[in-house]
């Protein structure tokens, strides 16, 4: 997806911060994709902080792709939006936009949401077995995200 729009310069590469995956539990690797959304750039890059700008990500997480956008407020604090464009039960058979207000509201919201699309064979899967990058493609919490920015 990403490769077309950048093809047909909807989305220029000048603006790609970064791409991180791993299990969408695990703090470690939620913090890396949350930090690129606040920051504006990877975590171990040395670029100027861009909290002002608006930031959005595509997830990919169990076959399906969300989108997270960073909406900058005037005083310094900024919204996080989670866009669904799925159909749910849980919303009256609708897409759903969920906002955060900050970052932890966030991190609780994609924990929420990837637990809330597991089986409970799933379950059992991610009971029995630590996270492991070998396996990666076998195991349920499993996640991709691209990151983009504003141009400054």
């Amino acid at each position: 997806v990403h490769d077309y729009l950048v093809d047909c310069h909807i989305l220029p590469q000048d603006k790609f911060v970064g791409a991180c995956g791993g299990d969408l539990l695990d703090q470690s690797h939620l913090n890396e994709l949350v930090e690129m959304m606040v920051k504006g750039h990877e975590v171990n890059k040395k670029s100027k902080s861009v909290r002002k700008l608006k930031v959005g990500a595509a997830l990919f997480f169990r076959e399906h792709v969300v989108s997270i956008i960073k909406i900058p407020l005037g005083n310094g604090a900024c919204y996080f939006d989670l866009i669904d464009s799925l159909p749910s039960k849980s919303v009256g058979g609708m897409a759903s936009r969920t906002r955060c207000k900050d970052r932890q509201s966030l991190e609780t919201l994609l924990r929420w949401y990837a637990s809330s699309k597991f089986s409970d064979s799933q379950c059992d899967f991610i009971d029995a077995n630590k996270w492991d990058d070998g396996t990666c493609d076998f195991d349920p919490r499993v996640f991709q995200s691209f990151v983009w920015t504003e141009t400054q």
